[in-house]
């Protein structure tokens, strides 16, 4: 058991944590400056009183439970801000060791209060500071996805636009002739794109060209990239297509949208497409020269067309 005789008088006087002695019936025998300082009350004007009543948040079952233990059978107690928020007051946080002491010759019971409003304070800015962070990176993460999207879709129709085509292509090609697999390249033009948008206006024009970008979205799989290529024309690229009857499905669930009728804007609008398509290897090794095989078969296409 502690014995507080032995102590300098002066260290409760200049230790920075509160300190107050109980007897055994819970009135306050020693209320050290520190305790004043946190709680604002002098000791004049707390010794022998109750605890409860100078301190009525501790008026509860759990401290009732500790002294009991403590006094019966000599069980230390702690507890903490995190679990008893509000010991002293809603202002402090404090943690709270609970002993047995001789004090005078007798014995008592010994409150030491360590004031961790700073540490809580410290835990609260780190807790905004993260909640800050993670809101400027879900910000930094949005504005990256607004301006990769600038950089790589075509801002009208939402399709890949040339930068991620010739990314794509240049990949795609690298694996068709690591795996020997065929690699298909559809060039595609809008017939009379602008006389439609002569009869029926730019805007429409621009709401049917979107209209082509998402048909042959529709008309993909999910590793196949529709471009739009210029003013009126699209590219796709095929990657890992084979001569068979699944692929050959591919090809020509695209080639269905070559004549078809849509209503836009209150206008029935035909719509009619020409498509050329290439293959690597067979129609050349670079998508250059893809590029150029599957435009000259396109304007074939057209010229059948008329």
């Amino acid at each position: 058991m502690i014995t507080l005789d032995s102590v300098l008088p002066g260290v409760l006087h200049c230790i920075n944590e509160g300190v107050v002695i109980l007897s055994n019936d819970r009135e306050i025998l020693c209320w050290n400056p520190f305790m004043e300082k946190i709680t604002g009350m002098q000791a004049s004007e707390t010794l022998g009183r109750p605890l409860e009543d100078v301190l009525p948040q501790m008026n509860n079952n759990f401290f009732h439970e500790a002294i009991r233990n403590l006094i019966h059978n000599g069980t230390p107690a702690f507890f903490s801000a995190a679990m008893h928020k509000h010991l002293i007051n809603r202002e402090r946080k404090v943690n709270l060791k609970m002993d047995r002491v001789a004090y005078h010759e007798g014995p008592a019971i010994f409150l030491e209060f360590t004031d961790v409003t700073h540490q809580f304070l410290r835990i609260s800015q780190l807790h905004q500071y993260v909640t800050q962070l993670s809101r400027l990176n879900d910000e930094l993460r949005r504005k990256e996805a607004v301006i990769k999207k600038l950089a790589y879709y075509d801002r009208l129709t939402g399709v890949a636009n040339r930068a991620l085509f010739d990314k794509y292509a240049g990949r795609y090609l690298n694996e068709a002739k690591e795996t020997g697999r065929m690699l298909g390249l559809m060039f595609i033009d809008v017939n009379e794109f602008k006389s439609i948008n002569d009869t029926y206006g730019h805007n429409t024009g621009d709401k049917v060209m979107t209209r082509v970008a998402s048909l042959l979205t529709q008309s993909t799989r999910k590793n196949d990239i529709v471009c739009r290529y210029g003013g009126d024309e699209f590219v796709v690229l095929l990657p890992g297509i084979h001569d068979d009857e699944n692929d050959h499905e591919i090809i020509d669930g695209i080639k269905r949208n070559k004549h078809r009728k849509i209503m836009q804007d209150g206008y029935e609008i035909h719509l009619s497409l020409s498509i050329g398509i290439s293959f690597y290897p067979e129609d050349g090794e670079s998508i250059d020269e893809l590029i150029e095989r599957a435009d000259c078969l396109m304007y074939q296409d057209k010229h059948e067309s008329k």
